[in-house]
């Protein structure tokens, strides 16, 4: 993947997770979570690991991809929300 998700490694289930959640975000799909009915994302997220496994990276990616403002996939890389975050 490339955009903010790039720099979280061998987190794939984790990466389309997010992704998902982000759309839902923005309102472009329904999020596979406990709010699947409604169409929205949760209103809080609990990023947890042990040292080293990427929640802060995971976290920041994110944050990224919710204040993206590109067209498609959430975490575009390169407009300045996901440039500064």
């Amino acid at each position: 993947m490339s955009g903010v998700f790039s720099r979280l490694v061998g987190q794939d289930a984790v990466e389309k997770e997010l992704i998902a959640a982000a759309r839902a975000a923005r309102g472009d799909s329904t999020h596979s979570g406990p709010s699947a009915e409604t169409g929205i994302m949760t209103n809080a997220w609990l990023i947890t690991g042990p040292p080293g496994s990427g929640r802060s990276v995971a976290a920041l990616c994110f944050a990224a991809a919710l204040q993206c403002l590109a067209d498609g996939t959430p975490g575009c890389g390169e407009c300045r929300a996901c440039s500064t975050t």
